[in-house]
């Protein structure tokens, strides 16, 4: 085991160097005037709040509340971006269909990062590939509320520019580097298929992420499907320029599936 969690650090590492060494040119594939946020390889700087309560998959009732704070920021003249996020969670859930919650805990989520770049841009035929790490910290201040586990996540997504929207399949692959006693570890390889339409004005937008997780350790597969509704505030408000708001409900999709639906309400400040 110790070996596996070597050659697995080792060759995620070489994946990293491999990232960082693209020659990124992101910024020219970022629009000055894309205020929305929703465009991936435009590289603004933004914060974003928002709130998602989710119904679980378990025998009983069962739920939980996150909140997260994320920031984003563009370094290396633009051409990388940085991203950070930092959840609170709550977490009740009846285990055993017996009417008693078996958990019920509050407080710290596990916190992520990702670097991401944009090694090929065909503006062209309007097409781009980003490549990006992203790290998962076992920073949760209960075990219900995290994986219990360090986890590295490099990742691709393919990015097609449309008339009004773009499409951006992505693959990621999962895997943990560092377990606590007891816990599972993690290994998942996660599709996303990202469709986003925008609005003639530019000002509102429709986007759906069907996501399918592949999970190894546990040997199923599950999807959850995103479906968002986003409006510029600037709408009724000339002054917020660059300031949004969104609500996304989700449905989650097989035997194996965490969750069976939630709703998501969000804020962004774009370009500040």
């Amino acid at each position: 085991m110790k070996f596996l969690k070597n050659y697995v650090l080792e060759l995620s590492t070489l994946i990293a160097l491999i990232t960082l060494s693209a020659n990124g040119i992101a910024q020219e594939a970022s629009d000055a005037e894309d205020k929305t946020g929703t465009n991936p390889v435009n590289f603004s700087r933004d914060f974003r709040v928002y709130n998602e309560y989710l119904r679980l998959n378990t025998p009983g009732d069962g739920n939980q509340n996150v909140t997260t704070m994320e920031f984003r920021t563009p370094f290396a003249d633009g051409k990388w971006q940085y991203r950070m996020r930092v959840r609170h969670t709550t977490f009740k859930a009846d285990l055993n269909d017996n009417g008693h919650n078996d958990v019920d805990e509050s407080g710290l989520g596990d916190i992520d990062m990702r670097i991401l770049t944009v090694p090929f841009l065909d503006m062209a035929n309007r097409q781009a590939i980003a490549v990006g790490l992203e790290v998962f910290f076992d920073t949760a201040s209960e075990d219900a509320l995290g994986s219990g586990t360090t986890s590295l996540g490099p990742q691709v997504f393919y990015v097609k520019f449309l008339e009004n929207g773009s499409f951006a399949p992505g693959l990621q692959y999962k895997k943990s580097i560092a377990e606590d006693d007891g816990r599972a570890e993690t290994d998942q390889i996660i599709i996303d298929l990202n469709y986003l339409r925008m609005a003639e004005d530019k000002r509102s937008w429709f986007f759906m992420d069907p996501q399918i997780v592949f999970d190894r350790d546990a040997n199923n597969e599950y999807a959850i499907v995103d479906f968002e509704w986003g409006w510029m505030m600037s709408n009724w408000f000339e002054e917020m320029e660059g300031h949004s708001f969104y609500i996304r409900p989700s449905i989650g999709v097989g035997v194996y599936r965490p969750t069976d639906y939630s709703i998501e309400f969000g804020y962004r400040i774009v370009g500040w």
